[in-house]
């Protein structure tokens, strides 16, 4: 029995090609896995009990939206197999957080090689995400881009330009304990955190809002550097809105790891009870979600298995 590899052929910005995909590979890895075509209406039935035959894990290769299917499943059936996912999206947020490879063949023969975390579930009005949540205009964004023709960072930035200069940002009311940021392993970061002991203050405005779990949106954005998702936090992140100026040089230190701009707020909470001024768009992995102006957000600790590289920093 081998392990199946889900590729979603409309994922993405090319074409996925198997063969391209499992030829590098060495002959022992290439026999131990199969390619198969896979999209909606994602029903893994099939896939998710070939993967616990063959001893897991179950791989997908495709972009966030693929992989966060992927996981709802497996969490409805009490995730008997780990989860690995192959960059093959538009964003790939998700393999970005956890440091795999993003050239696919690579990621495969490491993941292959990998091992498994045990990372948190956190969840959104009881629906699990793997990586980040959020609203206001990263959400009306992932709306706009889903709507749009082509996919990739071209669409992406032109779903941001049309609502970047109309977006308003929101007034938010929490019922959520805020807690104290911990110390890192660097000096300065140390003696920075002994100066601020005091938990951020939860915001009462945003005009864009998320809740990660692992520190990276797509296009390897860093929307919340000190996400772990292995601590049973959620960390919340702010973006004020851009002017001009800053849209040259302030946003690019987002896409930097380490990169650090003021136009970004970072917080954390084990749970929270979020309610908004005015019904805003949500998405969930970069998945469209409904419209809501009230919401939950909690966290299951270790309660997800992934399969990751050995870069991936956590165990």
């Amino acid at each position: 029995m081998q392990l199946p590899i889900l590729f979603n052929p409309a994922s993405g910005t090319s074409p996925k090609d198997p063969d391209t995909l499992l030829r590098p590979l060495p002959k022992e890895l290439r026999d131990r896995v199969e390619a198969l075509p896979f999209g909606p209406p994602w029903d893994f039935d099939a896939p998710i009990a070939q993967a616990v035959a063959a001893g897991g894990p179950l791989f997908v290769w495709g972009g966030d939206g693929t992989v966060h299917h992927a996981a709802q499943a497996l969490v409805d059936r009490g995730c008997p197999v780990p989860l690995a996912a192959l960059p093959g999206g538009s964003g790939n947020g998700l393999v970005h957080g956890l440091r795999t490879p993003l050239e696919p063949s690579g990621a495969l023969q490491r993941l292959l090689e990998g091992r498994e975390l045990r990372m948190d579930l956190p969840r959104l009005d009881g629906v699990c995400f793997l990586n980040i949540c959020g609203t206001g205009f990263e959400a009306a964004v992932a709306h706009r881009f889903d709507s749009l023709p082509g996919r990739g960072f071209s669409t992406y930035a032109q779903a941001c330009w049309q609502l970047w200069r109309t977006w308003q940002e929101a007034g938010l009311t929490w019922d959520a304990e805020p807690l104290p940021t911990p110390p890192t392993s660097g000096r300065l970061e140390r003696i920075r955190a002994a100066l601020h002991a005091t938990p951020p203050v939860l915001p009462t405005t945003a005009w864009s809002l998320s809740f990660a779990n692992l520190p990276t949106f797509g296009n390897g954005l860093w929307i919340a550097p000190g996400a772990d998702p292995t601590d049973g936090i959620l960390q919340w992140a702010t973006l004020a809105r851009p002017g001009w100026l800053a849209l040259a040089s302030e946003v690019p230190q987002l896409f930097r790891e380490g990169g650090t701009t003021p136009l970004r707020r970072e917080g954390r909470v084990r749970s929270a009870l979020l309610r908004l001024e005015r019904p805003l768009p949500w998405h969930l992995d970069g998945e469209p979600a409904p419209e809501r102006d009230r919401a939950e957000l909690s966290v299951e600790p270790r309660a997800f298995r992934m399969q990751v590289t050995d870069a991936c920093p956590w165990t």
